[in-house]
């Protein structure tokens, strides 16, 4: 820390080293625990943009899915689906980062000989984001007037049971 003097101020600066991951919710917690702790009148805290690209975490996944047992785990939980949720999931997941339209999943999901209104898609995967939480909608992120794309693909991983 160190500190300026002049008449009537004193500066005050204050480095902390953090991991880049919680940079930002440092720095908002320090220049909010300053202001409440002075007259906001007389003080000034200036906090640089963080402009921080963390890296992907390695390690397990926070979404699992098992093809051949049809089963899903989200943190370590199991995510009860029905059959039409597993296999829209599993679709989504197998080629993440894709935008799949709904037309499309129509056929490759529900198959061809039905027929299957586009907003159907819409609330399963509503459905299917309720089951994952408040991350759901994380993980399968809307393209308006398109159709769906798996957002956090370094979180999820389609894996083999062996």
């Amino acid at each position: 820390m160190t500190a300026t003097r002049t008449p009537d101020t004193v500066e005050i600066s204050l480095v902390i080293r953090v991991s880049a991951a919680g940079a930002t919710a440092v720095a908002d917690t320090v220049a909010t625990a300053i202001r409440s702790a002075f007259d906001e009148a007389r003080l000034t805290v200036d906090v640089p943009q963080l402009d921080v690209e963390v890296p992907a975490q390695r390690g397990a996944p926070e979404l699992r899915i098992f093809p051949d047992s049809r089963r899903v785990l989200h943190r370590g939980v199991p995510v009860p689906l029905t059959r039409l949720e597993f296999d829209l999931l599993l679709h989504l997941c197998g080629r993440p980062r894709l935008v799949h339209r709904r037309t499309a999943l129509m056929h490759e999901v529900w198959g061809t000989t039905v027929h299957v209104d586009t907003r159907t898609i819409d609330v399963h995967v509503r459905r299917i984001r309720g089951k994952l939480g408040r991350d759901g909608a994380s993980f399968i992120g809307t393209v308006r007037g398109v159709g769906y794309r798996v957002e956090r693909a370094h979180l999820v991983r389609v894996e083999d049971e062996g």
